[in-house]
């Protein structure tokens, strides 16, 4: 890309993200749906200022990392500890009803054959984890039970969600499933999940130990950024999301961490908060980027527009969403609560998104199809967000 092309595009997602952000929430939505909106706006669907690209597609994957490093900043590991079991029931349901159902139907009215209703199914399995906590976090509610199992979940689904396409694209290209690799592939992730936020804490002790021997301006900043972009290299090495080497981060930064060595080392919090507080003006820049991108990716030309075209989408997108929304309603508790981890597991996003656009470069999911799946990730990252924002509506917030 060009950097002309590369500015003015950055310039209208940034600007064209802000104001619609702003205006959603004036209206009582989540900033997310504006910004969604946005890039509808400005990209091929509409007025076509900005095409997808692959520089503005890294740009995106950059703010949902920096997103989940705050996201990881708030997180309790031991609130996160305690909800374990239920976040694993949860997500698990939510991986298994839309891979059998959303697969069945996709195959049924939309004439797939076995593996590519399968592979349309598996991409509606991963809940977009930033959509739902940011959320969360304007209503003061990642903090709660339910947040806590919401996060457990999103993140085990994430990585249920890059399992299943590696197996899937293998199988695609071997015609054959290697179960050892599947086993090692599971085995790397977790492995990356347990020690990636210690090692991020002790490197953290060592930056706060070396302050004193660096003198130019912005430590802080380059201490933090530097950290993410190692973690979430080492996540992409693991075979994880690179975006949890983000969240992985933010987990080390958190108040709330916790490990057997706190004990014999001093509390680094002045430190810490520092390095999270010099973050924050990236983050508010760079997050809304992803999620301006969700929307440019669309292209609603592709799309079948006869009256049963739209209303087979519709029924599709229902599925997607009733299957999720089912997920919730496998967790413990009041029915509200219930609700609310129903709600928050519904928005697709980074994932899903991944997930088809490996599908159709793999010639799995054809350009029609692939625009349709889409599309039904777009409806749920809007339908979600509005409907947790309802869920969350008359609960009280969190105390922090």
């Amino acid at each position: 890309m060009a950097i002309d092309s590369f500015v003015i595009s950055i310039f209208l997602i940034l600007v064209c993200g802000r104001l619609l952000g702003e205006f959603a929430a004036k209206l009582g939505s989540p900033a997310v749906v504006g910004e969604i909106i946005a890039g509808l706006l400005i990209g091929p669907s509409v007025f076509g200022w900005i095409s997808p690209h692959n520089t503005l597609s890294v740009l995106a994957e950059l703010g949902v990392i920096l997103l989940l490093f705050d996201i990881g900043c708030d997180t309790s590991v031991k609130r996160l500890y305690h909800a374990k079991g239920h976040s694993l029931w949860v997500a698990l349901s939510g991986i298994l009803f839309p891979a059998v159902i959303a697969s069945a139907a996709a195959a049924y009215w939309l004439n797939l054959s076995t593996f590519t209703a399968l592979f349309f199914g598996c991409a509606l399995t991963a809940t977009s984890i930033g959509i739902s906590i940011r959320v969360m976090s304007q209503a003061k509610q990642t903090h709660t039970h339910a947040g806590q199992i919401i996060l457990g979940a999103a993140v085990i689904d994430d990585v249920a969600g890059v399992v299943l396409l590696s197996i899937l694209l293998n199988f695609n290209e071997s015609g054959s499933l290697n179960f050892l690799s599947i086993v090692l592939l599971t085995l790397k992730v977790i492995i990356f999940l347990l020690i990636a936020p210690p090692l991020a804490r002790t490197l953290i002790y060592i930056a706060r130990g070396l302050q004193s021997r660096f003198k130019q301006p912005g430590y802080d900043v380059f201490i933090i950024v530097s950290l993410i972009c190692l973690f979430a290299w080492l996540a992409h090495l693991f075979g994880a999301p690179a975006l949890l080497g983000g969240f992985a981060v933010g987990i080390a930064l958190s108040r709330q961490f916790v490990s057997p060595i706190n004990r014999y080392l001093q509390n680094p919090f002045a430190f810490t908060h520092r390095l999270e507080k010099s973050t924050k003006p990236l983050i508010d820049v760079f997050a809304p980027i992803f999620f301006v991108y969700v929307g440019i990716t669309v292209d609603l030309s592709q799309l079948d527009v006869s009256g049963t075209g739209l209303l087979l989408l519709a029924w599709l997108a229902l599925i997607a969403i009733l299957t999720k929304l089912a997920a919730g309603f496998s967790a413990q508790g009041p029915w509200r609560k219930k609700l609310t981890i129903g709600c928050a597991m519904v928005p697709r996003g980074e994932v899903g998104l991944v997930f088809a656009e490996m599908g159709r470069q793999a010639s799995i999911i054809p350009p029609k199809l692939f625009t349709e799946l889409v599309m039904i990730i777009v409806i749920t990252t809007i339908a979600g967000p509005l409907m947790l924002k309802g869920s969350l509506k008359e609960q009280k917030p969190a105390k922090q």
